[in-house]
């Protein structure tokens, strides 16, 4: 096996995008990722410079792995499970330090414990998720309201939501460009709020990476003193049906295995679990 590194998300998608593409809905990370890395490329946006962008291959040139891996973030990875043990000695020889590893569960699983092998690091399972795909929106209860986007004046909201958001989600406590990120968000119309009758945001969710085929929905959040009253339910239904009419051919989200109200939720209104997935985080000695 032979590896190749990228300088150029656009030629690793052109390498890549059909390997993934088998399972687009469980690959919706990596595939997410490089379109929009290739899309900044395409309008001159500066690439990060510690972007790691990488591919595995066979004799006969076959993509067998993939690796990506954005700022200082866990290593995304996805392939054949020979050739994922093959990319953790490969890393290793080249130096490569990694905090963290995150794929669908198979494949994260056996990279981590080969890394743990060659570095001798400890390896924690700190999410697992549940990978869901909508085609076809069902039926459900609609709270009064209407969804509407989140404006400039609600850059304050929004920050603070998405700080909850990732601290009880994510287990992340600091976010230094969350500021301009969210402002990036708002403008380009990616960040929604289902308002109640009085107008007052009481649940927000964000489109977040498009796919060939599809279009990921993330960030889901309703403070405590809304949940329970099936706004969740109503803005994830209002903006899923709102972006399979934009002509997606499918909607894809990804949840905590460990959350069994949130997996309900979906499931009511008519996603359907096609994989899952795992983050480990490396202690090292």
């Amino acid at each position: 096996m032979h590896f190749t590194c990228y300088e150029s998300a656009s030629e690793m998608l052109e390498k890549v995008e059909h390997f993934l593409m088998r399972k687009e809905a469980r690959h919706n990370l990596p595939l997410g990722i490089l379109k929009q890395k290739a899309k900044d490329e395409k309008s001159n946006y500066a690439m990060a410079e510690d972007l790691f962008l990488a591919i595995g291959e066979n004799e006969q040139n076959e993509v067998e792995v993939v690796l990506i891996r954005t700022a200082s973030r866990n290593l995304i990875i996805c392939g054949h499970l020979s050739a994922v043990k093959k990319a953790a000695h490969w890393l290793n020889k080249k130096g490569v330090q990694l905090p963290g590893v995150v794929g669908c569960t198979d494949t994260a699983k056996a990279f981590a414990d080969e890394w743990s092998k060659v570095t001798t690091c400890k390896t924690e399972a700190t999410m697992k998720q549940n990978i869901y795909q909508l085609e076809k929106l069902r039926q459900f209860q609609r709270n009064p309201g209407k969804l509407t986007y989140a404006t400039e004046d609600d850059i304050a909201l929004v920050m603070s939501w998405t700080e909850e958001f990732e601290k009880e989600a994510l287990g992340l406590t600091e976010h230094p460009t969350l500021e301009r990120d969210v402002l990036q968000e708002i403008r380009n119309n990616r960040v929604f709020f289902w308002r109640d009758t009085d107008c007052t945001p009481v649940s927000m969710a964000k489109r977040a990476r498009e796919l060939k085929n599809g279009v990921v929905v993330n960030f889901v959040y309703t403070p405590d003193e809304y949940q329970r009253k099936g706004y969740a339910t109503t803005c994830v239904g209002a903006l899923s049906e709102r972006l399979l009419n934009e002509g997606f051919k499918f909607c894809s989200l990804n949840t905590n295995a460990e959350n069994p109200t949130s997996n309900s939720i979906y499931m009511s209104i008519g996603y359907e679990p096609v994989g899952d997935a795992v983050e480990y985080r490396f202690h090292y000695v």
